[in-house]
């Protein structure tokens, strides 16, 4: 069982679809397509008419709502078409508005016979009795969980999505639709594919393009569109992983590393990273320091709850510094300034360890006071420094006595 979600402004536009308006008979009378099946707080006795003026009286109660009209499709898989009868139809339809805190509002249920699975559309007021609009926040997300959930209450079949259908059975713009999602599959699952321009060029081969949708007023990318045959589909109408965003992300754990580090791409590029100490980095923070400025993290686990960080082109890995690195070169001699940098960074769970000083491990207290009076020495130079200081006292000191 899957939900289509929709919302719109024309309550008559929505009623007149879902019944089929269109297809109804010469004398008038509706076709054989589909058939009234649940419904509650709207009058049905004159048909269409009475139905829509029962949900604008709802709408009167808040006629600001941009968007009063909700429409939501259940679809239940073809290997279900003998347990699903109206009854039954009914109760899931019941129970599912209910998980989604679609209540005391007008709705009915609408089944459609026209295909080969079972499926119905709910139309319901969004604002409901008392006036209050119902809350469509996460409703994609909390959509999905309903629907898994029923789907596994009732015993129905699980599908695994979109890769079983048969497009050869579809017709018009579902095909098309279907169509797009296939070729995009199969360059999403190619991982020699890691850069925009080859995805898009691989799509255009197979009959599908791609148009950017930027900001309004400025040339800022959004989103995208997929056309194919004249149609053009916003990327949640083919699959929400689909988005630019996503494919972004998916396409960058493609790319290819550079053979002498794992912090940077073949192409000399950074490789982000989206969490470190705790800390989830905001995406103009990954922007940042894929541009490779030095950025700052706060509340951070460990000896430091503020840390910076910034690429080492010369190491080819991220160094982590405990002050802007970026200042600490004009600090004078005496400065309390505790800057220290890494050679390595922990990130996504990997700690790889540099000798009791990467961050995670305790730092010994008297390092911490040599670093306080050596500030802008790397790790490396730190270290160095350190031992031969701790040599030298040991030498002054002399041997000890057993």
């Amino acid at each position: 069982m899957m939900g289509k979600i929709a919302k719109g402004g024309s309550f008559g536009g929505c009623v007149d679809y879902v019944t089929r308006k269109k297809k109804d008979k010469p004398d008038g009378s509706p076709c054989d397509e589909w058939r009234l099946i649940d419904w509650k707080d709207v009058s049905v006795i004159e048909g269409r008419e009475d139905i829509i003026k029962s949900f604008e009286d709802n709408r009167d109660l808040n006629p600001a709502l941009k968007n009063p009209v909700g429409h939501i499709s259940l679809n239940f898989h073809a290997n279900d078409k003998n347990k699903i009868d109206d009854n039954k139809m009914v109760e899931i339809a019941r129970k599912y508005m209910d998980r989604m805190g679609i209540v005391d509002t007008p709705y009915i249920v609408v089944r459609h016979l026209d295909k080969e699975y079972p499926h119905c559309h709910i139309v319901f007021s969004r604002i409901d009795n008392h006036a209050e609009t119902i809350s469509d926040k996460n409703d994609f997300d909390r959509n999905r969980k309903v629907c898994l959930d029923l789907t596994k209450e009732y015993g129905l079949h699980i599908s695994e999505g979109k890769r079983q259908t048969n497009v050869n059975k579809l017709r018009g713009t579902e095909k098309i639709r279907y169509e797009i999602f296939n070729a995009v599959e199969e360059v999403w699952n190619d991982k020699s594919v890691y850069a925009l321009e080859q995805f898009e060029a691989r799509l255009k081969a197979a009959g599908v393009g791609i148009e950017y949708k930027c900001r309004r007023g400025s040339n800022e990318v959004q989103g995208l569109w997929y056309t194919r045959k004249g149609k053009r589909f916003a990327a949640s109408k083919i699959d929400r992983r689909f988005s630019l965003g996503n494919i972004t992300k998916h396409l960058a754990q493609n790319k290819p590393l550079h053979p002498q580090s794992r912090w940077l791409y073949a192409d000399g590029t950074i490789v982000p990273f989206y969490k470190y100490a705790g800390v989830k980095l905001s995406p103009s923070q990954v922007k940042d320091y894929t541009a490779g400025q030095t950025i700052r993290l706060d509340g951070c686990s460990g000896d430091y709850s503020t840390l910076y960080i910034r690429f080492n082109p010369d190491r080819l890995v991220p160094s982590i510094y405990s002050s802007n690195p970026d200042l600490v070169r004009s600090a004078t001699s005496n400065s309390q300034d505790t800057s220290m940098r890494f050679s390595h960074v922990s990130v996504c769970g990997v700690q790889p360890q540099d000798e009791g000083f990467a961050h995670g491990s305790a730092l010994p207290d008297d390092f911490k006071l040599w670093l306080r009076r050596h500030p802008g020495l790397t790790i490396d130079e730190a270290r160095t420094r350190y031992r031969e200081e701790q040599k030298a006292k040991r030498r002054r000191q002399g041997p000890k006595l057993h």
